[in-house]
């Protein structure tokens, strides 16, 4: 379904500065296209919707925001071949302390573009109900561009340059089938040796590992993992890691539409626990947390989250198995041109109504540097925010969205800022295939040095058409 969206707004901030603020009108233009269909061989979800900003004065801020996300699944061979393509677009900022939904609206001094791009074919064979075996190749991609970044005052080195690299993994994975009754065993070989610039240069990521998941009760599964890892990648302090990785847990199902996964184990290098759960709480509320620990680069984790999503039937990104929403590119959080120890954690309440849905929800995530790309430097890193936001259904046509975050974000040495944002819009539907939209939007950050502090304001007012 191709649409065109075009909105006229009023920004009295451009440049999101303290002092001497400057104001000016501006028109965004958003085609898009979201395609959402399947045949006997071939599954797709594609939804692509560039934003070109022109501003009537400081055109020095317009530019063309690429965002979008898509899947194809297509059997080449019945049962046995098959084809994955995977790809996104995503809005970051290297500061942080923006909130997502306010990305495309920031200085754009401050924003970085990724891509992330996997292509893999792969094979399974099933021995009848003993086993199934998957032998795959993927090829992925990943870039990221924007502006030189520097968090430290001028003559330092900067904490975000351009960088990309290509990878090519291969990897064979077996699964136990029903002759184990209550006992899932999966053993997996895996390997990824990347080619890029700065961290990336000439590393690596080789894994062997078994699981085993035994079902004690109908509800309540014991999880256990083995395995050894050799890690490699470049930089600054170059991180070599060769070394046995392990993790114990449970998992518990107590409904169908509800799980929860705990463990804690030893990979890339530290001990830490993992979270995952999805619970229905009643027939309208749901609740959808996550946690986890990870050695990894903004980019490499933006590309493994191309593994475990998968696409709502408007092309949004969703965890594959609790169905909450993903980012592939949080705004929240700088971005850095290094290699991290990298603590991720979200949570997320959703109450829905035949006319209402509202959501509370908080993010968390710490970065421990491990290694910069050479030529800069990179720091320590918390941030985190939560809020509430309301949809209402005033009448079958016409809709209301209000909602409010806040948060904090802490940078080394350098003083944290506080982040407040609300945001309301209201929508109407003129006819099957055009809809008006009036959003207000508010951003205030606050900070124990001036100089950090702003507060932005913005109007929009435009119609969305459909063909």
């Amino acid at each position: 379904m191709p649409s065109i969206a075009i909105d006229i707004g009023a920004n009295n901030n451009v440049f999101q500065t303290r002092n001497n603020t400057r104001a000016d009108v501006f028109t965004n233009i958003t085609p898009a296209i979201l395609i959402d269909g399947a045949t006997n061989r071939v599954r797709a979800t594609i939804s692509y919707a560039p934003t070109a900003t022109l501003y009537a004065t400081y055109n020095s801020q317009n530019r063309v925001a690429q965002q979008g996300n898509g899947q194809i699944l297509a059997e080449l061979v019945p049962d046995a071949l098959f084809l994955d393509i995977r790809g996104a677009a995503s809005l970051g900022t290297t500061s942080g302390g923006v909130v997502p939904a306010n990305a495309l609206q920031s200085n754009r001094n401050d924003q970085v573009q990724t891509y992330s791009f996997q292509i893999s074919p792969y094979y399974v064979h099933r021995f009848g109900s003993t086993a199934t075996a998957q032998l795959g190749y993927a090829f992925a991609y990943s870039q990221q561009e924007g502006n030189t970044q520097f968090l430290q005052p001028a003559g330092a080195l900067p904490s975000f340059q351009n960088q990309d690299y290509t990878s090519n993994r291969g990897y064979l994975v077996v699964r136990s089938g029903e002759d184990f009754g209550r006992l899932a065993l999966q053993g997996r070989i895996d390997g990824t040796a990347y080619s890029g610039t700065g961290v990336y240069d000439g590393a690596h990521v080789f894994v062997t590992a078994l699981e085993a998941r035994y079902a004690i009760t109908p509800t309540v599964a014991l999880l256990v993992e083995g395995g050894y890892e050799n890690i490699e990648y470049a930089g600054t302090n170059p991180a070599r890691i060769s070394d046995a990785i392990w993790s114990v847990g449970g998992r518990f199902t107590p409904t169908p539409e509800s799980f929860l996964i705990l463990r804690y184990g030893h990979r890339g290098g530290f001990d830490s626990p993992s979270l995952d759960a999805g619970i229905q709480l009643g027939g309208f509320t749901r609740l959808t947390a996550s946690y986890a620990e990870r050695l990894s680069t903004s980019a490499t984790a933006a590309q493994d989250l191309l593994e475990t999503t998968t696409l709502d039937a408007l092309g949004n990104p969703v965890d594959a198995t609790s169905g909450a929403p993903v980012l592939y590119a949080n705004a929240f959080n700088p971005v850095q041109s290094g290699l991290f120890r990298t603590r991720n954690g979200n949570v997320a309440l959703t109450q829905s109504w035949p006319r209402d849905s509202i959501t509370l929800s908080a993010y968390y995530q710490q970065q421990d540097p491990v290694s910069a790309a050479r030529g800069t430097q990179i720091f320590e890193s918390t941030s985190y925010y939560g809020g509430i936001s309301w949809s209402h259904e005033l009448t079958p046509v016409t809709a209301l969205n209000i909602g409010v975050q806040v948060g904090r974000t802490e940078y080394g040495n350098r003083p944290s800022s506080d982040v407040l944002f609300a945001s309301g819009a209201l929508s109407h539907r003129i006819n099957e295939r055009l809809t008006g939209v009036f959003r207000v939007l508010y951003s205030r950050r606050s900070s124990s040095a001036p100089a950090n502090e702003y507060s932005q304001a913005i109007v929009l007012a435009g119609l969305r058409q459909t063909f």
